[in-house]
């Protein structure tokens, strides 16, 4: 019996000390977080600036063969 009243007693400790240090993760770290991941959110305009760059050139280059090829077939 001595056993597992000792293990139950060590078991309870380690559960107040995880949950200390849930709740100061909680509380100190969690507000950063959440503002360095919306940080994270409105930089990735840039990739869609960078698509439309892309695509605006291909869509050009495309019309440019069309025409080119019209042009040499009337030729």
């Amino acid at each position: 019996m001595e056993r597992s009243e000792y293990q139950n007693r060590m078991q309870d400790e380690r559960l107040d000390r995880v949950e200390k240090t849930v709740n100061e993760i909680k509380d100190n770290h969690l507000p950063h977080i959440q503002i360095e991941l919306t940080k994270v959110g409105t930089d990735v305009d840039w990739v869609k600036r960078f698509f439309w760059i892309v695509a605006t050139a291909s869509v050009g280059g495309l019309i440019t063969a069309v025409i080119n090829l019209l042009l040499t077939i009337n030729k």
